[in-house]
């Protein structure tokens, strides 16, 4: 089994230019799903991990037959990383009741639980420009988790979304799936959520937030790392569970360079990246040409990694005279078939796409 990496929205945030014709490919704004299958991560229950929930991200998975997310993680709460949250709460509960056969929407909300929503403290509770702030009406829907604190593993409790900082990480990675009983009930569980698949116990990864620097209305800012448990080193039962990383960057124009340095952003299976111009250095994005420096620092050439040029707009090398229109997908391909090392896949992100690993 792989874990399948989607891309539902790979887009700037202002989209295309009005009044000069359908010129490049229409891109959604910003979502990404990581689909960890029954079994996948060291025989656990399986999750659906959302980062971002642009949109249209809901329409695709629903068109996609995906099912839908149990967590949303936000790496900060500008529109167009939140635009589809709405739709996403609603139509996961409408769902919910109607694959139950429950029309009560009150009972509903106690039977089902609201999905929960992930971030630093401050991208979802700052007072004017925090998550919470802007999507307080969904009510019982959603329920607002923020993390303890930046370069701390934590582990996410099924199905509720609460957050334990790791002690034993790789240990209690291991037994992620595995839920812990009390007298012979599930802990943390209602005895009406006790009957639904997959509960207590934890979901099957670790996930950390490290700080990046993007806008002053964009606080608590941040890319995600996930640990997963992929399959054994030498045979099962042998050495141990090999693990390895999923980053999503999220928006970023610099990060620390303790950050750039984290032993924990090196060979990640995959790599999803904020490039939002080829060339020009904007005040709030990454350029390729910048990112190709962090590709080259965060890879050995030993390890199999794929990147995905993500979040793609272009119009910044327009405007400072890098092209003398905004970069379509032929250009985007030209500029990321530059040499790598060894093992590193490089590709422009697509919408709707799907990639296993």
């Amino acid at each position: 089994m792989k874990i399948e990496v989607w891309t539902w929205g790979t887009g700037g945030p202002f989209g295309r230019e009005l009044g000069v014709g359908p010129n490049r490919r229409r891109r959604g704004h910003t979502a990404t799903s990581i689909v960890i299958p029954d079994g996948a991560a060291g025989g656990a229950a399986g999750a659906h991990i959302l980062v971002d929930v642009g949109a249209p991200s809901v329409e695709r998975m629903i068109e996609a037959g995906v099912s839908p997310p149990d967590l949303v993680f936000l790496t900060h709460s500008h529109f167009d990383h939140l635009s589809d949250l709405d739709r996403l709460a609603n139509s996961r509960m409408r769902g919910l009741m109607v694959r139950a056969g429950v029309k009560d929407f009150e009972r509903a909300l106690k039977l089902f639980g609201p999905l929960p929503v992930i971030g630093t403290e401050d991208c979802l509770h700052h007072p004017e420009d925090g998550a919470r702030a802007r999507f307080g009406y969904l009510g019982g829907l959603v329920s607002w988790r923020p993390l303890s604190g930046y370069d701390v593993w934590q582990r996410v409790r099924r199905p509720d979304g609460a957050l334990s900082p790791e002690g034993s990480q790789r240990d209690g990675l291991s037994l992620a799936g595995a839920p812990r009983r009390s007298g012979g009930a599930i802990e943390g569980a209602s005895p009406e959520r006790s009957g639904l698949p997959h509960t207590g116990g934890f979901f099957p990864f670790e996930v950390k937030a490290l700080p990046v620097h993007h806008s002053k209305h964009a606080p608590g800012s941040c890319l995600f790392l996930f640990r997963l448990s992929l399959g054994y080193v030498g045979s099962p039962g042998g050495d141990g569970p090999r693990f390895r990383n999923f980053v999503v960057s999220g928006d970023y124009k610099s990060m620390e360079e303790w950050v750039i340095e984290s032993p924990d952003l090196r060979d990640p299976a995959c790599l999803v990246l904020d490039t939002n111009t080829i060339k020009a250095s904007g005040d709030y994005h990454a350029s390729l040409e910048e990112n190709r420096s962090l590709i080259d620092r965060w890879t050995s050439g030993e390890e199999e990694v794929l990147v995905l040029l993500n979040h793609l707009s272009g119009f910044g090398d327009f405007r400072k005279g890098f092209y003398d229109h905004v970069p379509d997908d032929e250009d985007w391909r030209a500029a990321a078939g530059f040499a790598t090392k060894p093992k590193v896949t490089v590709k422009i992100a697509e919408d709707g796409e799907c990639h296993r690993i």
